[in-house]
C-alpha cells in the first residue's frame, strides 16, 4: 500500500522521468542529414541516460519498500524487485537490467572510453523504454489504494 507521502515522490519522480526524456529527445533524434553531436551534446546525452536511470532506479526502490519487501541493494536487484513483485513485467525492465545500468555505471565511475556511436543508440532505446516504463509505473500506482 502506498502512503500519500510515497505517492506524491513517485509522481514527482515519474515527472522528473518526462522531463529528462523530453530534453534527451531532441539530442538523439535529430533532424535528417545532421552532423554527429558535439562533444558537449554528448556529455549531455551521457548525463540524461544518468539521470533517467537513477530515477527509475529511485521509484523501484520506493515501490519495493512501500510493499514491504527488502530495499534492493543495486539498480539491477530493483529492477527484478520490481518483476518479482508483479508491477513491471520483465520485458519491460530487461534492456534497463542488461544495458542501461551498466551504461549509467560507465558514465557516472569514467571507466573506459565511451563508444559515442553505442551510447547514442543505447539513448535512442532508453527513450521508448522510459517513457514505457513511466506509463506502467503510473498505470500500477493508479490501481494500488
Amino acid at each position: 500500500m502506498l502512503d500519500a507521502a510515497t505517492r506524491a515522490t513517485i509522481e514527482r519522480k515519474l515527472a522528473l522521468l518526462v522531463a529528462y526524456t523530453d530534453e534527451l529527445r531532441p539530442l538523439v533524434q535529430p533532424e535528417k542529414d545532421a552532423p554527429a553531436p558535439s562533444n558537449v551534446a554528448r556529455r549531455a546525452i551521457e548525463r540524461l541516460i544518468q539521470v533517467v536511470v537513477e530515477v527509475a532506479t529511485d521509484v523501484n526502490e520506493l515501490v519495493v519498500v512501500a510493499l514491504g519487501r527488502p530495499q534492493p541493494q543495486t539498480s539491477r536487484e530493483g529492477f527484478r524487485a520490481m518483476v518479482t513483485a508483479g508491477v513491471l513485467p520483465e520485458k519491460a525492465v530487461q534492456r534497463f537490467i542488461t544495458s542501461y545500468v551498466g551504461l549509467r555505471n560507465r558514465i557516472v565511475h569514467d571507466y573506459d572510453t565511451l563508444d559515442a556511436e553505442l551510447v547514442l543508440q543505447a539513448a535512442r532505446r532508453l527513450l521508448s523504454d522510459a517513457v514505457a516504463y513511466g506509463r506502467l509505473i503510473r498505470a500500477w500506482v493508479a490501481k494500488e489504494p
